[in-house]
């Protein structure tokens, strides 16, 4: 029983300082559990979500209702890489000083970029196009997402400037929710 109260306490442990010592220019406290769950917003698809479990001190594993591996998330210095259950890349986000790159290659080339523009607002962009805009109201405790054709979006939470994720349109929902998750944990 100690052991694996140990064995648990490290894996948290480990988790804690990879998440710690992979986010920058962040001034948020983030609380990470071995265990958590995402729901995809897609309402084509199951309500029952995906677990989460960190399977190695740079690896973390999603699994469907059933408990078959769906996704991984590959942890880096720099950022971190969404990947098939075969570990076939799906999406390398990358992190800078002021920017976030979101793309589908290992060079990334043709990325998409949340360009942090000032201490609450960010922007979408690609190839230098605006794609979308966030903002957040510290009055109201209130983030607003706007893109063109669009009407705004509101969300009652901190600020995160990683919701622009879900107006990538070239991203499935279930990953979009998982990047967004795992951004969160970073600080963004």
């Amino acid at each position: 029983m100690k052991i694996k109260y140990l064995l648990k306490h490290t894996v948290s442990v480990l988790v804690i300082l990879i998440v710690f010592s992979c986010k920058e220019n962040s001034n948020k406290t983030n609380t990470v559990s071995e265990t958590s769950t995402v729901t995809p917003s897609n309402s084509n698809s199951s309500a029952e979500g995906y677990t989460s479990k960190m399977t190695k001190a740079d690896k973390k594993k999603y699994y469907d209702a059933s408990g078959n591996t769906v996704f991984e998330i590959k942890y880096k210095p720099d950022g971190f890489k969404l990947r098939t259950a075969s570990s076939q890349l799906l999406w390398k986000i990358k992190f800078y000083d002021n920017k976030l790159k979101i793309s589908d290659n290992e060079e990334n080339l043709n990325p998409f970029e949340i360009k942090l523009t000032e201490a609450s607002k960010a922007k979408l962009v690609k190839n230098e196009a605006i794609i979308a805009r966030t903002s957040y109201n510290l009055e109201k405790k209130e983030q607003v997402l706007s893109s063109e054709n669009e009407s705004p979006e509101f969300f009652n939470q901190n600020y995160s400037p990683s919701l622009l994720v879900s107006k990538i349109p070239d991203i499935p929902n279930n990953q979009k929710q998982i990047i967004i998750k795992e951004l969160i944990l970073k600080g963004y």
